[in-house]
């Protein structure tokens, strides 16, 4: 059975906006372009891949199997997100920055559905 969950659309809104911006400026430099395009394409599969039920279990057996699991997402997050200010406030926020940063949401969406998906086991017992 398919299941659908905020994270579903979050992917697939993540991914149409990357595509959306990757088309709207013809005039992005090829690297980056082809950068917003990959962060798509992993977002529409992380999207279709979320609504299948192995996903969920593949998480919590990970989960289950290490206990360093349980700081892991939290640190990927922190340094994403750390990086992209770093890039984004060193290149004096331009465009090209910003639009490189946002390629770079596809991962700190996934672990953030980690850490909830380990919540939600957590709740559970």
């Amino acid at each position: 059975m398919k299941r659908f969950t905020l994270f579903t659309f979050l992917y697939l809104a993540l991914g149409v906006c990357l595509t959306a911006i990757a088309l709207g400026y013809p005039n992005l430099p090829s690297g980056l372009q082809t950068s917003l395009f990959i962060s798509a394409g992993a977002s529409y599969i992380s999207c279709l891949l979320s609504t299948f039920p192995f996903w969920r279990e593949t998480t919590i057996r990970l989960y289950r199997g290490r206990n360093s699991a349980v700081i892991l997402p939290w640190l990927v997050i922190g340094f994403n997100i750390v990086w992209m200010i770093w890039e984004v406030q060193s290149q004096n926020w331009t465009m090209e920055a910003i639009l490189q940063a946002l390629s770079r949401l596809i991962a700190v969406l996934l672990f953030v559905e980690i850490i909830v998906i380990t919540w939600q086991m957590n709740s559970e017992r």
